[in-house]
């Protein structure tokens, strides 16, 4: 099988001569595509980009400018937010260009490095976007600021280990929750409490945890667990924004379910857990906005049976 052209990319916050040409000439590169927004087809006397590019000259490497190309964004390629739409942005005909001026190049010989600002190629344009839609035609090599390199194999599995670290994490995080409204639920109904529902989503950021209801009031309980409290108790992650979206769930919940008449108060258990039967349960009865006081504590550390 025949092998692949090989395309390079470096990224790194400030780029100078002296710590890109060893890399350069280490792997015998001729030419150089600088996709940073800094780059432009006007570059300035005594800037940066100035003086790599006479650097470069010296050993007979071409600079070449590309943030009209790959650094350029235009308004059609926004998503309204404030940011970029990658893959939209690939299909501009300014993107199309610049891979094609690639494509040229590699034919007519050269050995190409493209260059961004980002060090993390995963929050990078140069893995995010452009390797993306070169590496089916050519062989992507990384080359870290230490004489290091990766290739794109290498960072996508990397990337693929990032990932599945993650889906454990959230899996733990989960299980955790679960475990901590069980709890919960047990020691409300030991203390009296019925309970009405658990979960109830309105839609994502807007769910109740657990509803109950004892003394004829309604009980709308936010539970929050936590391994330890390593990162600040488990209470602290109810937020200002957090309690808008629960008053919000909270209308329509009363609304919904015809509990309009009820009187009703919002509640929160913490839950610290480190095994079945080693854990500390905080109950924050009539917790209030902005982080006021609420109004009684009580602290369990039993688990119901």
């Amino acid at each position: 099988m025949e092998q692949k052209p090989s395309i390079y990319m470096h990224g790194a916050p400030w780029i100078e001569a002296g710590s890109l040409l060893p890399l350069l000439l280490q792997h015998r590169i001729n030419c150089v595509v600088d996709c940073r927004s800094l780059s432009n087809e006007h570059i300035g006397q005594n800037t940066p980009e100035k003086q790599l590019h006479a650097a470069l000259r010296q050993h007979h490497i071409a600079y070449i400018p590309f943030f009209q190309h790959f650094g350029h964004f235009p308004p059609e390629t926004g998503n309204g937010k404030g940011g970029i739409l990658y893959r939209c942005n690939t299909r501009t005909p300014h993107f199309q260009k610049g891979l094609e001026r690639i494509a040229n190049g590699i034919r007519q010989g050269c050995t190409i490095c493209v260059i961004d600002e980002v060090r993390d190629f995963y929050n990078s344009r140069l893995y995010n976007v452009i390797a993306r839609c070169l590496k089916e035609q050519y062989h992507i090599v990384y080359l870290l600021s230490n004489g290091y390199h990766l290739t794109q194999e290498q960072i996508d599995q990397k990337q693929e280990e990032k990932a599945q670290q993650r889906q454990h994490r959230n899996a733990a995080m989960q299980a955790l929750g679960r475990t901590g409204e069980e709890i919960a639920a047990l020691y409300l109904s030991r203390c009296g409490y019925q309970i009405l529902d658990h979960n109830w989503n309105l839609h994502h950021g807007c769910e109740l945890d657990i509803v109950a209801c004892k003394d004829g009031k309604l009980h709308f309980i936010e539970v929050k667990t936590r391994s330890s409290d390593r990162f600040g108790p488990p209470q602290s992650a109810i937020s200002d924004k957090k309690m808008q979206h629960l008053l919000h769930a909270i209308r329509q919940y009363r609304h919904q379910r015809r509990f309009l008449d009820y009187d009703y108060q919002i509640d929160s258990i913490a839950i610290i857990y480190r095994a079945d039967n080693d854990y500390d349960l905080n109950h924050f009865l009539g917790i209030h906005l902005h982080y006021g006081p609420c109004d009684e504590v009580i602290t369990y550390t039993q688990r119901p049976s």
